[in-house]
């Protein structure tokens, strides 16, 4: 059995209350608040508040940075009536009124990797402000920045911005035609050309103002303008259509609409609302703080769903949004079909078609699209993505082929299953992560202000603390449970009170919840217990005299103890139940005892029945009858069901019997099983146990088995998420009592992720004592 997964009741023990008083429903809750707030003054509190606030309004103001490149190249667009003067003067005023000291141009605040988009930036408005004949201070000293650092042009451990090779390249041309003498290393200067004329004849059509004259610009227009008039909502791009074409209706309103915005700056892509809403979503999911804004973000991804229905070319234009938007839609209940990525199954097509000069951002959230197979027969395309992705990713880590930490980080952790990966550990991760000052790159450098930014730093930071002290508090109470029940007696070790603690806290999440993630703790404690009864500690006439006593639960006492240790076991079970049945009928409005004890009763005979029946050889079970017995047995049935009762919901006995939740409890049990048996194959092997790898090598080879194993185990993995993604007609069951059995495989998957099957309890250790004691110190 996984360690935390067994567990005992939602009763709260507390020296003021006395032992077995409960606590009302959202009490530890309400009192944990309090004792945070006594930590924070007030300001804080309302500093927080204010936080909030501010994010909630960034949803409806969502905007780029200013992009110097692109900005220079609207700049050069000449007028409709006369190529001597500027089609938009105010591009020009812009980037006199925006150099940096240093002389140049670029991202504002600049980042030590960024000389190059820097130099590609301040040698475009250079070019903008010579063609022109102004700003000769500015121009004077952005040749003395582009001698000082120039070096940085072949510079590999600079990040390059998309197709700078060929972009610097054909500047430097046009600085010749313009008679603006460069001062860079001549030597650099050809290697640079070189390495132009070498990719150029590739698929480049996105950097279209790298490749200049040579572009069939009435071609490109032709094939790639879109419904706004842009070419790749690249402006710089469209200018460049612009100044070499010269005529183009479409691509002069596409110009015009972005300064009914921006007032004399363009972003480095246009139109953002789509880009810039997924991106904020994913990162209040990463952070941790997205069910702060649920209306809001409720809100956004229904607005991106109606274009994903239309096929809007904002979405299915890009990689990277059509990607986000089908992870962000499956994973939030929306019906989209993988059919829409069909176009990305072939390695080699998808960069004949996107070019060389791919971002890796691109490849990676195609791989994490990928991971959302729910179908095992019809997501064969999410499959093929997956095997090519993973394939290319690991091939440039290989090859250290991502050059800045970050990147190389994201997609280190995008190699791990999302489904291995602890949410608790992930946000703290990303909370460490993340930067107020955070940028991407395409063509040029780029922030998104309303989402890196102090305001949702802080407010992360503030809240991930508040959890904390939350869930230390919430330890504190089960720590005293444990010794008022003095469960050491029943030989369970305090080790126990962390690792079960950390289980009900990542099946149970919900901060308001905590009635339900503490009953998740205590069952995990109390099924450890039961379990060690049953393997090894207690007889068979023990085990027959526990059956007995549940069964005969209102009159156990006629029933009587066969030895001291069943007696003290019954007593601290049958209290433990008892409140738990008080505080559930308190929360459904009806009594839930006897579905409580039937539960339990159910898997303690299955229990019996594996060690009387299976392990001593006597009944050998078919496949199907081990995986139905061992999911029960695993306790993928009693404690799902009994969380039900505690989560604020309303749940009639006709549901919890439904074939919906049966499925659901049957499939997640299913797949925690397989993988406890994958984790201790070898083991039970020698051991003459049975699993379903031993049940398997009847018929095959254990190579054979296990690889038939790991199938089982997909395919089961597949058909939850599926039910528990996918909105079935006719379903009465709430969201959020499906979501436990999906987040109940999650842990499992996560506990069983090590190389070896199993977390080292050291490393376990490590991380509970990050989740729940380490401050973030960011």
């Amino acid at each position: 059995m996984i360690v935390g997964y067994r567990s005992t009741i939602i009763t709260l023990s507390h020296p003021k209350l006395g032992n077995g008083k409960t606590i009302s429903s959202n009490a530890i809750f309400q009192r944990s608040c309090r004792v945070r707030c006594s930590h924070s003054t007030t300001s804080s509190m309302n500093g927080f508040e204010d936080a909030r606030d501010r994010i909630r309004e960034s949803f409806g103001k969502l905007e780029l940075s200013p992009s110097s490149y692109d900005t220079a190249w609207v700049a050069m667009v000449p007028s409709r009536h006369s190529l001597n003067e500027p089609c938009f003067p105010q591009c020009l005023d812009w980037i006199i009124e925006n150099q940096r000291e240093d002389g140049s141009w670029g991202l504002n605040p600049t980042h030590p990797l960024l000389l190059k988009d820097s130099l590609s930036s301040t040698l475009a408005c250079l070019l903008a402000l010579t063609k022109w004949r102004v700003g000769d201070e500015q121009i004077k000293r952005g040749l003395g920045f582009i001698e000082t650092y120039g070096w940085a042009v072949d510079n590999k451990d600079q990040i390059s911005p998309l197709g700078f090779e060929v972009i610097f390249s054909s500047m430097i041309k046009s600085a010749e035609k313009l008679d603006l003498n460069l001062p860079l290393n001549l030597h650099l200067v050809n290697l640079v050309k070189c390495k132009r004329d070498s990719t150029i004849k590739r698929n480049v059509e996105y950097m279209g103002e790298g490749v200049g004259e040579l572009c069939d610009w009435k071609e490109m227009i032709k094939l790639h303008q879109r419904q706004n008039g842009s070419l790749f909502d690249s402006p710089a791009t469209t200018a460049a259509a612009l100044i070499y074409h010269q005529h183009d209706q479409k691509c002069y309103q596409y110009l015009n609409s972005i300064f009914q915005q921006h007032k004399n700056w363009v972003p480095t892509m246009y139109p953002t609302k789509v880009h810039s809403l997924l991106c904020l979503v994913d990162t209040l999911q990463n952070l941790g703080v997205h069910r702060h804004f649920k209306s809001e973000i409720k809100k956004a991804l229904d607005e991106i769903y109606r274009l994903w229905q239309q096929k809007n070319e904002q979405i299915f234009s890009n990689v990277t949004h059509c990607a986000m938007a089908f992870r962000l839609l499956r994973m939030s209940y929306y019906d989209v079909s993988s059919d829409e990525l069909a176009e990305f199954v072939d390695e080699e097509h998808f960069f004949a078609t996107n070019g060389k000069y791919t971002s890796h951002v691109e490849i990676l959230e195609l791989h994490k699209a990928s991971q959302l197979a729910i179908d095992h027969e019809k997501d064969d395309i999410l499959d093929k993505i997956n095997n090519w992705t993973r394939a290319f990713m690991e091939q440039k880590l290989l090859n250290n082929g991502f050059i800045d930490r970050m990147s190389k980080k994201e997609v280190e952790l995008a190699l791990r299953k999302f489904y291995t990966t602890s949410h608790l550990a992930e946000n703290r991760r990303y909370i460490k992560s993340y930067e107020e000052n955070n940028f991407k790159i395409l063509k040029a450098a780029y922030r998104s202000p309303d989402i890196n930014n102090k305001d949702l730093l802080a407010f992360s930071i503030h809240d991930y603390e508040l959890c904390q002290a939350q869930h230390r508090e919430e330890l504190q109470q089960l720590k005293r449970w444990f010794e008022d029940y003095r469960l050491d007696q029943l030989g369970l070790g305090e080790r126990y009170i962390h690792a079960s603690y950390l289980f009900g806290v990542t099946i149970i999440p919900e901060p308001e919840l905590s009635d339900a993630r503490l009953m998740n703790a205590k069952y995990a404690m109390l099924l450890t217990i039961v379990d060690d009864h049953f393997e090894s500690f207690a007889s068979k006439d023990e085990c027959l005299n526990i059956i007995e006593l549940v069964e005969r639960w209102d009159d156990y006492a006629s029933v009587g103890y066969k030895s001291e240790k069943v007696k003290i076991f019954f007593s601290t079970f049958y209290k433990s139940i008892e409140e738990l049945a008080t505080i559930a009928e308190i929360k459904q409005g009806r009594s839930v005892k006897n579905h409580l004890i039937n539960l339990w009763l159910e898997m303690m005979k299955l229990m019996l029945m594996e060690q009387v029946e299976w392990c001593s050889g006597k009944t050998i079970p078919s496949i199907e009858e081990y995986l139905y017995v061992t999911s029960i047995t695993f306790c993928a049935k009693l404690i799902p069901l009994t969380t039900q009762y505690f989560l604020g919901i309303k749940i009639s006995k006709d549901l919890l019997e439904s074939d919906e939740i049966c499925g659901l409890w049957n499939c997640s049990g299913r797949v925690m099983r397989i993988l406890n048996d994958l984790q201790d194959s070898k083991k039970e092997q020698k051991e003459g146990s049975i699993t379903l790898v031993t049940l398997l090598m009847k018929s095959m080879s254990e190579e054979e088995a296990v690889m038939k194993t790991k199938e089982i185990l997909e395919m089961n993995r597949r058909e939850l998420l599926k039910m528990v993604l996918v909105q079935k007609k006719g379903s009465q069951l709430p969201q959020l009592c499906k979501d436990i059995f999906w987040r109940s495989s999650k842990w499992a998957h996560f506990t069983y992720s090590q190389t070896d099957g199993y977390r080292i309890p050291e490393e376990m250790k490590n991380h509970i004592d990050e989740v729940f004691y380490k401050p973030l110190n960011h």
